[in-house]
Formats: structure tokens, C-alpha cells, sequence
């Protein structure tokens, strides 16, 4: 596409119903937060990106400045036409979230053999847009999750009201995340991952809970850095016993731990001496829902899960690895 005609466009002195019929054309327009020539809001934009024929892309600025594009011969022209629109309206740090109409992962394999799509997706933590919305993290609401196969995860259940829009945190990034079922009497919640992790967790296959068995935690905290806007985490694993066998009252559906427990552990899994996890850190008082508990809230959901008989202990620096690797960080997402 002409520049000129770009930049007509992106400052609105071209009509809204201009007819590209040629196919070598590509028709795009953005918008600003604060001066829309065109006047059209964030949702009517992304509404009419939403409506448009392939080959598309929307692109978002932290500043909320954003640009569309449609009618591309390939991805890769939609998604450089509207990144530039995006930028040439003022947009800061504009960033590629959706091609053809399908959100933008680091992961994404929809645009294959495009080496400059890792520079598309690059909204950090501070501001992040989904479906033409913005939303930012809510840094106070900190929590874990664990995979317990390649696709689902669990974690507590009270935070899901507390949160318009969940995520994990992994190597920098943003996963979206989709609340399947939330148990708030048992405080547990099933998560959906948009992208497969590798790893997950084992569930424990034993019946009964004994006082005195040595557990270890794992979960996340906030890293100290001074650019807060990049926040990341940083893995800590704790070990104890379990103190008590039941929870308050006598529930036995819970037990407690004597672990070191924060805010970051919450959601977290609680695990055995042989790297199953026997249960979920469910509060900062250290009460923790049990395996068993676990394994019937899956059951009621048809999802797969995976045991293990193995009773051959491993050493801590194993179960940190494990843990690690299917543990995830909740990120509580607002609207901006």
C-alpha cells in the first residue's frame, strides 16, 4: 500500500466507505484513545476488524492507540500493515494480538516460518490487550497453579472473583488461561491453558493422610526488580511436615502443613517425598486440600489425570526441578 495513502488513512481524510476492490490493496485504518479523526471507539474497531475477510491482523499500543488490517494477500503483509498503521497514529510499544481473528501466542504456529513474529508480541506485563480490551495486572493478587496434564490446570478457587481475566507467567510471557469449573466450598478451581505445557504433575494415589510425613511446597513470588512494569517471578520451594491431619473442625477433606507459606504459594501444589502431590496449598494459615479431594472434583469433570504406585523417595533438588517445570504463576488481570 502507498504510504500516503497510509497515513490518509490513519489520520481519517479518507471516507470510512472507500471500496478497495483491487486485491493488490489492502484496507486498513486505526484509531487513538485520544484523537479519533474518524471517530471510532476501541470495540467499534476491533468489531469491524472482527467482520472483515482474511487476510487480517489488529495491532494495540500500551497508549491504546491501534490499527487494523484486512484484505491482505498473506499474514505477514496484514500484520506489517497494521503494525505500522499503529505506529505511524502514535501508538507506543504497538504490538500484533490477534491474525485472522485468532490471538497472537508466542507459541502461535498460524504464521509459520515468520522470523520477525517474536517482535510482534511484545506487550509486557503492565499492559496487556485482549480481544481489543485492555486490561493490567492487579500486582496485589498473587497466586500458583499446576498442570496435572498438557492442557488443564488446578489451582484455588476464591480467586477466580477477584479477576476479570486470568494468565500465567512463563520466560517473560503472557498465557491466557479459560476458567472451566470453579468449587468454592472446596476452594479448587480447573484452568485451561491456550498453549500445551510438557510437563504435569502426578497425582497421589494413596488413601490415608499421616501426621509427620515430610511435604515441600512450591510456588511463586514477585522478583525484586526495579522496572515494575516488567514484573516477573521467581520459583521458591519450602519443606515441612504434615501437622495435622484434618482441618478446622475436624473437616477431613484438609489437613495442615508446617511449610513456609506466602500469598505466592497459594494455589500451589503440596508435595511428597516421592514428587506426587498430595494435595493444594489452599491458604496462608497453611490449610491444604487434599489429593483425594482432587481426584474426585476431576472425575466429576472427565478430565484425564495421571497417578503413580512409585514409593522410591527423590531428593528435594528433583522435586524443585519437577515442581518447576508444570508450577506456573497466576497473573490477575483488570480491566484498564
Amino acid at each position: 500500500m502507498n504510504l500516503n495513502l497510509l497515513k490518509a488513512i490513519s489520520s481519517g481524510r479518507v471516507q470510512m466507505n472507500v471500496n478497495f476492490c483491487n486485491a493488490s490493496l489492502l484496507a486498513a485504518f486505526c484509531f487513538s484513545s485520544v484523537v479519533n479523526a474518524a471517530n471510532v471507539s476501541t470495540n467499534d474497531l476491533y468489531k469491524q476488524y472482527q467482520d472483515k475477510p482474511n487476510h487480517k491482523a489488529f495491532s494495540i499500543g500500551t497508549n491504546g492507540s491501534a490499527g487494523a488490517a484486512w484484505g491482505a494477500s498473506t499474514k505477514e503483509e496484514a500484520m506489517d500493515l497494521a503494525q505500522q498503521t499503529c505506529i505511524d497514529s502514535g501508538g507506543v510499544n504497538c504490538n500484533i494480538t490477534e491474525v485472522n481473528g485468532r490471538p497472537l501466542t508466542s507459541n502461535n504456529t498460524q504464521v509459520k516460518n515468520y522470523e520477525t513474529v517474536k517482535n510482534y508480541r511484545t506487550v509486557n506485563n503492565y499492559n496487556i490487550v485482549s480481544n481489543g480490551v485492555n486490561y493490567t495486572p492487579d500486582l496485589s493478587v498473587s497466586a500458583s497453579a499446576f498442570f496435572i496434564n498438557n492442557k488443564y490446570l488446578l489451582s484455588i478457587g476464591n480467586l477466580i472473583g477477584n479477576c476479570s481475566k486470568l494468565s500465567y507467567e512463563r520466560n517473560g510471557k503472557l498465557v491466557d488461561l479459560t476458567v472451566i469449573r470453579s468449587d468454592k466450598m472446596n476452594n479448587i478451581s480447573l484452568l485451561k491453558s491456550d498453549i500445551s505445557n510438557e510437563t504435569y504433575a502426578l497425582i497421589s494415589s494413596k488413601k490415608k493422610t499421616y501426621q509427620g510425613e515430610r511435604t515441600y511446597s512450591y510456588g511463586y513470588d514477585l522478583s525484586d526488580m526495579d522496572n515494575l512494569k516488567i514484573p516477573s517471578y521467581q520459583g521458591r520451594i519450602t519443606d515441612g511436615i504434615i501437622s495435622r491431619a484434618s482441618g478446622k473442625y475436624n473437616d477431613i477433606r484438609f489437613m495442615r502443613i508446617t511449610n513456609e507459606i506466602n500469598a505466592g504459594n497459594v494455589g500451589g501444589p503440596v508435595i511428597a517425598e516421592n514428587g506426587d502431590v498430595i494435595g493444594i496449598v489452599t491458604s496462608t494459615g497453611k490449610e491444604s486440600i487434599k489429593a483425594s479431594m482432587l481426584s474426585i472434583f476431576l472425575n466429576e469433570q472427565n478430565i484425564s489425570y495421571h497417578v503413580t504406585e512409585s514409593q522410591k523417595n527423590i531428593p528435594p533438588s528433583a522435586i524443585a526441578e519437577k515442581s518447576q517445570n508444570f508450577t506456573v504463576p497466576l497473573v490477575c488481570l483488570n480491566e484498564a
